[in-house]
């Protein structure tokens, strides 16, 4: 994730009015090491998502109503070779059956829960499929989520040499699916790099 040095997550609504080369880098680097690329339905639709560029790797898009566009790059095989993974949607097993059918042939659908998306149970059916790295990309709803349900091992951030002086999210906000939606979790800081003014910090679960 990437934030302003007061803690803004988006400018009108999207992160790329933070990101600059230093940040895009990183960002590249997280994401070759990634076998799933989770991402929540409004990011996914606001940020005009794509398929992952490196072989193998797949987007995750987590919609529990199933609101995510279907006409997204992300969902366009005419280019693709035969051979590469569609994309997943993450949704639940009441998902209506209408939705769902505007992607049949576009997205594989993992139901995970009935009316909320369950997301240990998600992440459990990734790992079953082969996934040893997920990597979550927002947004700031579904990274709540995940902290509430203590789902999340590392955090990846990137501070912009910015303030926002407007209302904004946090990279972990809005309403959750957890259980326990104000557990404060423990991480340890193991590594901090700054490059032309931007500062990046990585994070750790301390775990017991």
């Amino acid at each position: 994730m990437v934030a302003s040095i007061d803690g803004a997550a988006a400018v009108e609504g999207l992160s790329a009015g933070l990101s600059g080369a230093a940040d895009k880098a990183m960002f590249a680097a997280l994401r070759a090491q990634a076998d799933v690329i989770l991402v929540g339905a409004g990011t996914a639709n606001a940020e005009r998502y794509g398929r992952a560029r490196r072989s193998g790797a797949r987007i995750a898009v987590v919609s529990g109503s199933l609101s995510v566009d279907p006409d997204l790059p992300l969902f366009v095989t005419d280019a693709e070779p035969a051979r590469a993974p569609l994309p997943l949607i993450v949704t639940t097993g009441s998902a209506d059956a209408w939705c769902a059918a505007r992607f049949e042939g576009r997205a594989e659908l993992l139901r995970a829960g009935d009316e909320i998306v369950d997301l240990t149970a998600a992440l459990a059916e990734l790992g079953a499929r082969g996934a040893s790295v997920v990597l979550c990309e927002g947004g700031p709803a579904l990274n709540a989520s995940l902290l509430a349900d203590d789902l999340v091992d590392e955090i990846n951030l990137t501070h912009a040499p910015l303030a926002i002086s407007a209302a904004a999210p946090r990279i972990a906000d809005g309403p959750t699916t957890g259980a326990a939606e104000s557990t404060s979790r423990a991480f340890a800081l193991t590594q901090v790099v700054t490059h032309e003014g931007v500062l990046f910090v990585r994070w750790l679960r301390a775990r017991s």
